[in-house]
């Protein structure tokens, strides 16, 4: 008998109970800012070449990203702190569950453009957990509300899955201007990143059978489903993954010969017209080795409590099939379009598809469409972005960018309007930004730089 469906259930389900603290979907008001290349990488690795700054210097940042469609907190707003304190609510019309966490927080990061190349430094600590296909009578099993006569019956799985995944990771970024003529530009990068594995749960059910016998007894019948545990560590598991990304440019002028940030250009910045990127994240893999087990699902699991104990890991382990397993992490393909409007105002879109690894210990990325209108200046930005998760449910979010504080949010109407609240969204970023290269400031050469446009400028008779 394996009870380890619900220590995993219960490891991914107080994420949601912890949402108002946990410190995001992708960010989507912040990460296209032209002045916010070190988040942007994360996209699109490209996105750090040719940057407006000529340093961009990531101090702290975090964002979380949750949502649920069976728990929510009634009539309410995100900032009635009191509202969050008592249990949440259930939707009684949901048979099946779909849940989604992810949760960033970036540490000491950097990029900087020397010519035509450029380059980033970055840190990173993240959670993605995600429940599909969940039978709604676990999460309520769960719940101060418990089970009852009602719920007594038999519940077909299919396709069921609930996993979570926490890690580290230092990356470094290279990237170039890899061609130009005329009005043309490509750029490509890629991010190569050592993983430090935290902890990963996962339950995976192709088919089975869930059983409520009586409300405290809950019989769970499948032979074709598979495990994976590991207990929480800095020392978990190790990895590498990989980011990589190229980028088409329209631009407004003649890059023939252009050199972002230097004299040889005369310090100028060259915008673009419209840009066009695609982008594979997250192809990489850690492998799960210090106190962890995987096994497959056979027999009968039997779920008597919700609580789960170390008896129930020990005997899990007992029948595990090895102490040591591989979870990728959750890879995805992107497309972004951005359209220069008229220097301060742009239009982005963006898809981002996950790549299949439904049956794999590792996590899985939400899908996400997204069109986000902003405006741009050197100091002040403001995005408006409007968000499709997993192609069902579409918020509008708001961010801003003031100086070197960026706060922004994919859900802005649970923060001040009443509603049921199921999905919440914030996330901050505070930075250094340098927009010159050391002899682009030389008094020096910028007197000399405009001696040099008065003098070439032609004289028409």
């Amino acid at each position: 008998m394996i009870n380890i469906f619900s220590k995993t259930f219960l490891v991914f389900w107080g994420l949601f109970y912890l949402n108002t603290s946990i410190l995001a979907q992708e960010n989507q008001g912040l990460i296209f800012d032209n002045y916010n290349p070190v988040n942007g990488q994360f996209i699109n690795p490209s996105i750090i070449v040719d940057a407006k700054p000529w340093l961009d210097i990531n101090l702290v940042g975090a964002s979380v990203f949750v949502f649920n469609n069976y728990l929510f907190y009634p009539n309410t707003t995100l900032l009635s702190f009191g509202s969050f304190t008592s249990e949440p609510s259930l939707k009684e019309d949901v048979s099946t569950i779909k849940a989604y966490e992810s949760a960033f927080v970036t540490g000491p990061s950097a990029s900087l453009v020397i010519g035509r190349q450029s380059f980033s430094v970055y840190s990173n600590v993240r959670t993605i957990s995600n429940g599909i296909n969940i039978p709604s009578v676990l999460a309520k099993k769960s719940t101060q509300e418990g089970l009852d006569s009602s719920d007594i019956g038999i519940y077909n799985i299919k396709n069921a899955r609930a996993k979570v995944m926490a890690w580290g990771e230092i990356g470094i970024t290279y990237g170039g201007i890899i061609r130009t003529r005329e009005t043309n530009m490509i750029t490509a990068a890629v991010s190569v990143k050592r993983l430090f594995g935290l902890q990963n749960s996962s339950v995976n059910f192709k088919e089975a059978e869930l059983i409520v016998v009586n409300p405290d007894s809950v019989v769970v019948v499948s032979n074709t489903g598979t495990y994976s545990y590991t207990e929480p560590s800095f020392n978990a598991g190790r990895g590498w993954g990989i980011n990589a990304g190229a980028t088409f440019k329209k631009m407004k002028g003649n890059v023939t010969h252009y050199i972002p940030h230097s004299t040889f250009s005369d310090c100028r910045i060259i915008d673009y017209k419209y840009k066009i990127g695609i982008s594979l994240l997250d192809i990489g893999y850690i492998n799960f080795k210090n106190e962890a087990f995987y096994g497959d699902l056979e027999d009968i699991t039997l779920i008597d409590t919700i609580d789960a104990n170390d008896d129930i890991l020990e005997e899990a382990k007992r029948l595990a099939s090895g102490n040591r397993y591989t979870a990728p992490l959750p890879m995805a393909a992107s497309v972004q379009v951005d359209y220069n409007i008229n220097d301060n105002f742009f239009l982005n879109g963006t898809i981002i598809q996950r790549l299949p690894s439904k049956n794999s210990y590792g996590a899985e990325r939400a899908n996400l469409l997204a069109i986000t209108p902003r405006y741009e200046s050197k100091y002040i930005g403001v995005s408006i972005p409007v968000s499709y998760v997993n192609y069902e449910e579409a918020y509008v979010g708001l961010a801003f960018r003031l100086a070197f504080l960026s706060i922004g949010t994919e859900n802005i109407l649970p923060w001040f309007v009443k509603q049921d609240i199921n999905m919440v969204s914030f996330y901050f970023y505070l930075k250094i930004t340098l927009f010159k290269s050391p002899p682009c400031r030389d008094k020096k050469y910028k007197d000399k730089s405009e001696e040099y446009i008065l003098n070439a400028c032609p004289e028409w008779n």
